[in-house]
């Protein structure tokens, strides 16, 4: 049920390949999982080159969409880093350079982990690196068992990083959801949920992605907006959200 047995396979067929190092490790899992990633070209140039960005996308999947963003920022610039729960972390150690772990609030000592991720993201921002992140810090989740899955409201601590950092936005949007049995446990058991998470790795394998890249967002473009860091959120999470329908939509703070 789990998707134990699945993985376990493409691991194999994974280390077939000569356990590729560093940021090939992660187009090399792109490929034994089967996923195609769909993003055009002129999207991938919507990725600036250079200076302090911070990318923000929704949170559809769980752990793939991590591995999604490394594949795809790493075709445009080497110095980034992912803020992803520790799970994503314990891999490669040259892959997972790229990873800045966020602890999960159960955790020994997570306030001074969380303190600790916090400066090591502020400070690559500082040297002019790029930091993408999931604002919502869940995944999203049906209210309702056979609900549709809605993407949590997003953290202030992404508009305070924003303000600090004086970075360039820009908006990235998964389409999809995890499946329905994982909806199903969502409203049964946290512990549930947390078991079908390697179900919902497996349930990605051999489907193509096709995340869209919105246009980057310049400081002067959300400067007046961030004033109010909540609403600020409120209205990037929308702005990332319609990027499903409209890829060339321009993000508009409401006044």
């Amino acid at each position: 049920m789990t998707g134990k047995i699945t993985i376990i396979r493409r691991v194999r067929a994974f280390e077939k390949l000569g356990a590729p190092k560093g940021q090939e490790f992660w187009p090399a899992t792109m490929k034994v999982m089967g996923i195609d990633l769909l993003t055009p070209e002129a999207q991938l140039d919507r990725i600036p080159a250079t200076g302090p960005v911070v990318l923000v996308a929704n949170h559809p999947h769980g752990l793939v969409d991590g591995m999604i963003l490394a594949d795809l920022i790493g075709r445009k610039r080497p110095d980034y880093r992912i803020l992803t729960r520790a799970l994503l972390t314990g891999i490669d150690e040259s892959a997972a350079q790229y990873m800045i772990p966020v602890p999960f609030p159960h955790e020994s000592e997570a306030q001074r982990k969380m303190v600790e991720m916090r400066d090591k993201a502020m400070s690559h921002l500082k040297a002019g690196g790029l930091i993408a992140l999931f604002p919502s810090g869940v995944v999203a989740a049906a209210k309702t068992a056979f609900g549709p899955a809605v993407e949590a409201e997003w953290n202030v601590f992404t508009a305070k990083m924003i303000r600090t950092s004086g970075a360039t936005i820009l908006p990235l949007n998964f389409p999809g959801s995890n499946s329905r049995w994982y909806q199903i446990a969502n409203r049964i058991s946290p512990i549930l949920r947390q078991g079908l998470l390697l179900h919902e790795v497996a349930h990605a394998f051999d489907k193509p992605q096709a995340p869209v890249i919105g246009h980057p967002i310049l400081p002067e473009d959300w400067k007046e907006a961030s004033a109010s860091p909540r609403q600020f959120m409120a209205d990037l999470r929308e702005h990332v959200l319609s990027l499903k329908d409209n890829p060339d939509a321009r993000f508009m703070s409401r006044p």
